[in-house]
C-alpha cells in the first residue's frame, strides 16, 4: 500500500506503523487497551496538506491483534522458563582479581628514566629519578631491581635514537623484566602511536609472562584491563604537549629572527655568549686557517683532514680525527668570515625530526659583518672559487696575468680549468690597467674599451679572456 509523507516524498508505508497510526491516533486508544475491531469501520489516514498517507479496513487491525497475542506469549513462555531454571551442583570458580601494583608476588622490576637535552638543568632530574626509584623499589619487600634504563638528550617523540629504551624494551621480550617504573607517560613517550604500541607489544608479547606499565605520575598500570581509556588520553595529551612544544619554538625563532636577536652556537674557532656574541678562540683559529690557506695552495680536503690528524688536532668535540667532510663544512660556513645567516635548515616533522634546505619556508636573514672574522672575506672567496673550478688545482690558486699595451691590451690570462671567478671579478682586475682618463675618453667608449663595456659579454680566445668587446 503505497501514500505520500509530509515531505511530499511518495514511499511504501510499514504495515506496522499504519497499524500503530489506525490504533493510536485515530481511535486515541493504547496499544495496551483493548479495541473492538467490530466496530471499526473504514477509514483513511490524511495529513496536514489533505494527502492520504494509508488507509485501513477492520481486516487490517485483526491481523494486528492476533500477531500482538503471539509474541506476548512467547514473551510469556521465556520469562515461565528462566524462573524455573534451578542452580546446577557444579563448581563456580571465581576470575581471579584485576592486576593492580600492589600483587604481592615477586617482580623483577626495569625502571625508565628521560630527559630530552643534556643541559645542566636536567643532569639532576635524571640523577634524582635514579635516586629515588633506587629506594622505592628497595623499600617494596616482593620487588627487586633489575636495572635503571636511562637515556639524557633524547626526544620522546620517536624510539629511533633511545638506545636505552629499546635496550629495556628488548630484555622485557626475554623474560628478565617483570614490571617497568616511569615517573610519566610524557617520559615514556610521546607519540601516542608508540605508546599505545609499545604498552600492548609489552602486554602480549609473551602471553604467559606480561610485563606491565606503571606510570606513577598518572597511577596508571597497563595491565589493568580498565586503563585503556585512561592511558589514551594521557598519550594523546603529550603528543599534543609534543606538537605545540614545536610550534612555539617556531614562532619564538620567528621573532628572535625579526628583532635581529639570532641564536647562534658554538662551532670551531668560535664560543657564543648569552648575549648572541660569537668570541674568536685562538688555538682553534690556527686550524681554521690552516685549512682555508692549505685549500687555497693546492690542497684538496682529504690531504688536509690527513694533516690535521697526524698533528691531533682536536675537533669542536675533542676527537682528532678528521676526514674531508669536515673540511669542507668548515670552509662553507659563512661565520668563519665574519657573516651570520640564520634559519639554513628547517625541521619538518618534529616526530621524526626530519628537516630540509630553508627555501623561503619560513623566515631567514643573512647578516654580514656580523661579528669578528676568522679569515678574510677574500680567501674565503678564494676557496670558493677553488671549490668551483672543474679541475684539481695542485699549484693552488694561479696567478693573473692582465696584458697592459698594445692590441691585448685589457686580456687577462687564466687557467683554463678555474671556472671559479665570475665575469665581475675579472672585469674589475682588467680595470687596473686603465687609466682613468682612459676609462673616460668618448673616442675608447666608441671602439668599445670604455666602462660601458664593462658589463658586456666576455669573449674567451684559448686560456685567455677578453674582457673588452672590440
Amino acid at each position: 500500500m503505497e501514500g505520500k509523507d509530509t515531505a511530499g516524498n511518495t514511499g511504501t508505508v510499514s504495515r506496522r506503523l499504519k497499524e500503530k497510526l489506525a490504533v493510536e491516533d485515530i481511535y486515541g486508544v493504547e496499544e495496551s487497551e483493548e479495541v473492538d475491531t467490530e466496530k471499526i469501520e473504514d477509514c483513511e489516514i490524511i495529513d496536514t496538506e489533505g494527502n492520504v498517507i494509508s488507509s485501513t479496513d477492520s481486516s487490517d487491525i485483526g491481523d494486528w491483534e492476533k500477531r500482538h497475542n503471539e509474541i506476548e506469549e512467547q514473551r510469556e513462555k521465556i520469562r515461565n522458563r528462566v524462573r524455573k531454571t534451578r542452580s546446577g551442583n557444579g563448581v563456580i570458580r571465581e576470575a581471579k582479581p584485576k592486576p593492580t601494583i600492589s600483587d604481592t608476588g615477586h617482580k623483577q622490576v626495569g625502571v625508565y628514566a628521560r630527559v630530552s637535552t643534556k643541559s645542566t638543568n636536567q643532569v639532576s632530574s635524571i640523577e634524582n629519578q635514579t635516586k629515588y626509584y633506587t629506594k622505592k623499589v628497595g623499600d617494596t619487600p616482593n620487588w627487586t631491581l633489575h636495572e635503571i634504563y636511562s637515556d639524557e638528550g633524547k626526544s620522546g617523540t620517536s624510539t629511533q635514537h633511545r638506545t636505552e629504551f629499546k635496550r629495556m624494551i628488548e630484555d622485557a621480550s626475554q623474560k628478565k623484566i617483570d614490571l617497568i617504573l616511569c615517573a610519566s607517560v610524557s617520559r615514556f613517550a610521546r607519540n601516542m602511536s608508540d605508546c599505545m604500541t609499545l604498552v600492548r607489544q609489552l602486554k602480549s608479547m609473551n602471553p604467559s609472562h606480561p610485563v606491565g606499565v606503571y606510570f606513577e605520575t598518572e597511577n596508571i598500570y597497563t595491565l589493568d584491563p580498565d586503563c585503556k581509556q585512561n592511558l589514551s588520553i594521557h598519550a594523546m595529551l603529550a603528543d599534543w604537549e609534543s606538537a605545540n612544544k614545536s610550534r612555539r619554538m617556531i614562532l619564538s625563532y620567528d621573532q628572535r629572527i625579526c628583532t635581529g636577536q639570532y641564536p647562534v652556537l658554538d662551532l670551531l674557532g668560535y664560543r657564543h655568549t648569552k648575549e648572541g656574541e660569537l668570541i674568536i678562540q685562538p688555538e682553534e683559529a690556527k686550524t681554521v686557517r690552516f685549512i682555508f690557506l692549505a685549500y687555497i695552495g693546492g690542497y684538496d680536503c682529504d690531504e688536509i683532514a690527513e694533516i690535521l690528524t697526524e698533528r691531533e688536532r682536536p675537533t669542536l668535540r675533542g676527537r682528532t680525527d678528521w676526514n674531508a667532510s669536515m673540511v669542507m663544512n668548515i670552509m662553507s660556513n659563512e661565520r668563519r668570515w665574519g657573516d651570520l645567516e640564520a634559519r639554513k635548515t628547517i625541521v619538518i616533522d618534529y616526530v621524526e625530526h626530519k628537516s630540509k634546505k630553508n627555501e623561503h619556508d619560513r623566515v631567514s636573514a643573512y647578516e654580514e659583518d656580523h661579528h669578528e672574522p676568522i679569515v678574510s672575506r677574500e680567501i674565503a672567496l678564494a676557496a670558493q672559487m677553488v671549490k668551483k673550478s672543474s679541475r684539481k688545482m695542485t699549484e693552488g690558486v694561479p696567478d693573473f696575468s692582465v696584458i697592459h699595451k698594445e692590441n691585448l691590451k685589457g686580456f687577462v690570462s687564466i687557467c683554463p680549468g678555474w671556472g671559479g671567478i665570475d665575469s665581475s671579478a675579472l672585469l674589475e682586475i682588467c680595470q687596473e690597467v686603465y687609466e682613468e682618463e682612459e676609462l673616460e675618453d668618448p673616442d675608447m667608449v666608441r671602439r668599445g674599451t670604455g666602462k660601458s663595456c664593462f658589463h658586456g659579454i666576455i669573449r674567451v680566445s684559448g686560456s685567455t679572456w677578453n674582457l673588452f668587446s672590440k
